[in-house]
């Protein structure tokens, strides 16, 4: 790095407050300095005469911020006048957003005790806000005035929240802004990991957002990293080629979207960073390279009425020819400057007085101590100016951090008289829910007590009822069952009578047969056949018995189970089942051949709706 010379100490000693240059224009107005044409188009859109309240609202604090550079006392109208227009609004959200534009023209003003009240009004509304784009706006402004005013911890928290409630709205321009101020404030700490970060989130939402100044903001962010990074190891060269890349792309887009581009500070003060590095760690040969960025500079910081770049960039022309042993060179620069630093504000006394400064520096060493001293008596009187400009600033900031704690605490004191009226107004809910809960039960319990008695009455109406009809039928059952006994009865006398003649009959033949039997086979035959025959009216004498004792109601249940769809035949076959015979023993007493027996059998169990793996043997003998 080439040796200091004697301007450059100056310059040197402040070469980190020209790079805080590039992130204390994030303390303007986002918004500064609009086009005609675009100050047109919203004044066009207020002409409208069916433009909703709402959306009146919002554009006369778009046009507000839009002036806030070319005319603050006009601004400051636009937005007094949005201020009372939205309080006739029932939605909070539109005062808000006037509140945090009133806040911007503030601070340009340099008022910040009433920058911080506006601000804080608006973030007074945030709770009751649901539109989540102005409420993340509210809370970015939140931290943007704690920004200003040095409390960086807290500014951290509020953009971050700011990040969190902008979560998922698309409002990448907001986004980017937040990302640009964090990325600055990691400058500040040097914590170059966080600074990186942030610079490169800018650097993507302001691509989605498609915002000039947007992206004006993300390449300032990465140029003034890549910047730092260099700073701290200056082997790392391609650094220091990134931070020119972004810096040219910042000036090549403001060039091309001229029209577009509103704050107009952003190329003023890259182009100027870009020449501060050529002078700084370039060799003499690139100078022209140099004053090639600082004519870019100077005119636009003309263009957005920026005294502070102005003088640095002076004073860089002077470093030159300070550098080159041309003092008086030095001197006719300095004064050029002084020349167009006419305004009397702050920023533009402090720039004064450093080059007076300077111009003492100069004149002592191109040997003329009485104008050096001369430059001196006015550096001071400079100096005094500022030194009582900053005690008043002080003061008003002490006034501000005052005003603004107090409201903190009545803020506090507010949400803890709203917390314990929302906890009584819930108790109070509550107790009326409880009261109303036990009214319902009470009649509840009344209403069901009296149906309750009306269904039992009913019940035992119909149980009453229920039971003379159970009565009856039990009655009739029992006089069918009767009359189908005496049936049975009957038929089986009947039949006890037929099988004692055929036994009779029987016997006579036999005795015939023995007689004349001899050794006819045929005869033989036959004795067999009547013997077989005379076993089976044994065999159904001793069932006759069984049959007889068989239940009564054994009949009644099979045809309750069927339907009443069994035929006498049936039941016949359910009556031998009962008594266990098999289905050869049945089909002899039946006279049929055994597969009728089967058919039978499968006929009753689909009448009696037995599954196939059920036994009709079990079924029949589990009703017997």
């Amino acid at each position: 790095m080439k040796d200091k010379p004697y301007f450059y100490g100056m310059l040197y000693t402040r070469k980190w407050r020209l790079y805080a240059l590039l992130f204390f224009i994030c303390l303007w107005p986002a918004l500064t300095h609009a086009q005609s044409i675009l100050i047109d188009s919203l004044r066009d859109r207020l002409a409208y005469a069916e433009l909703r309240p709402e959306e009146r609202v919002m554009t006369l604090g778009r046009l507000a911020r839009t002036l806030s550079q070319q005319d603050l006392r006009e601004a400051m109208r636009t937005a007094q006048q949005a201020l009372v227009q939205s309080r006739q609004l029932k939605d909070r959200q539109y005062g808000a957003f006037i509140q945090t534009t009133l806040g911007y023209l503030y601070v340009q003003a340099d008022s910040l005790h009433l920058a911080r009240q506006a601000i804080d009004s608006a973030f007074a509304m945030a709770g009751s806000i649901h539109d989540r784009t102005i409420k993340g706006y509210v809370w970015l402004r939140k931290g943007w005035m704690e920004y200003v005013e040095g409390r960086q911890e807290k500014a951290v928290d509020y953009l971050l929240q700011a990040l969190r409630v902008l979560d998922g709205q698309q409002a990448y321009s907001y986004e980017s802004l937040v990302y640009h101020y964090l990325s600055s404030i990691y400058w500040g700490y040097k914590d170059l990991a966080n600074e990186e970060k942030y610079a490169r989130q800018c650097l993507h939402t302001s691509i989605l957002s498609n915002n000039v100044d947007a992206l004006c903001n993300a390449y300032l962010s990465m140029g003034s990293m890549f910047v730092q990074r260099f700073r701290q190891d200056t082997a790392r060269r391609a650094w220091l080629d990134s931070a020119l890349y972004y810096n040219r792309q910042l000036l090549s887009l403001a060039e091309v979207q001229h029209d577009r581009l509103i704050n107009r500070a952003n190329p003023a003060a890259v182009a100027l960073n870009t020449a501060n590095l050529y002078w700084e760690f370039y060799p003499r040969s690139y100078r022209d390279s140099a004053e090639k960025y600082i004519n870019i500079a100077l005119l636009a910081a003309r263009e957005a009425d920026y005294p502070e770049a102005i003088a640095n960039c002076y004073g860089i022309l002077s470093e030159y020819a300070i550098a080159d042993g041309d003092y008086a060179k030095a001197e006719k620069i300095f004064l050029l400057g002084l020349g167009e630093l006419a305004s009397d504000s702050t920023n533009s006394r402090l720039s004064k007085a450093r080059m007076l400064l300077g111009l003492a520096n100069v004149a002592e060493k191109g040997g003329h101590p009485a104008k050096a001293l001369q430059y001196y008596k006015s550096y001071m009187e400079q100096h005094q100016a500022i030194y009582d400009a900053e005690k008043l600033a002080i003061v008003d900031k002490l006034e501000a951090q005052y005003q603004s704690e107090k409201r903190e605490q009545e803020l506090a004191a507010l949400q803890q008289r709203a917390a314990f009226n929302r906890k009584l107004n819930f108790f109070y809910i509550c107790l009326a829910v409880a009261s109303l809960l036990a009214l319902v039960f009470l009649f509840r319990a009344y209403h069901f007590r009296l149906r309750s008695s009306l269904q039992r009455q009913q019940l035992l109406a119909r149980e009453k009822e229920e039971a003379h009809l159970q009565a009856q039928l039990k009655e009739a059952e029992q006089q069918l069952l009767l009359e189908r006994q005496e049936r049975l009865q009957k038929e089986l006398l009947a039949g006890t009578l037929q099988v004692e003649e055929k036994k009779e009959l029987l016997q006579n033949l036999r005795e015939k047969i023995t007689a004349h039997a001899g050794t006819n086979p045929v005869f033989k035959q036959m004795d067999r056949i009547i013997s077989e025959s005379h076993r089976q009216d044994e065999d159904f004498e001793a069932l006759k018995s069984d049959f007889a004792e068989i239940h009564p109601e054994f009949f009644t249940r099979l045809q309750q189970k069927a339907g009443n769809s069994l035929t006498r035949l049936d039941l016949k076959y359910c009556s031998y089942i009962l008594m266990g015979l098999s289905n050869k023993e049945i089909a002899n007493r039946l006279g049929v051949e055994p597969k009728s027996i089967r058919m039978a059998r499968y006929r009753i169990k689909q009448k009696l709706e037995l599954g196939k793996e059920e036994s009709l043997d079990q079924f029949v003998s589990s009703l017997g």
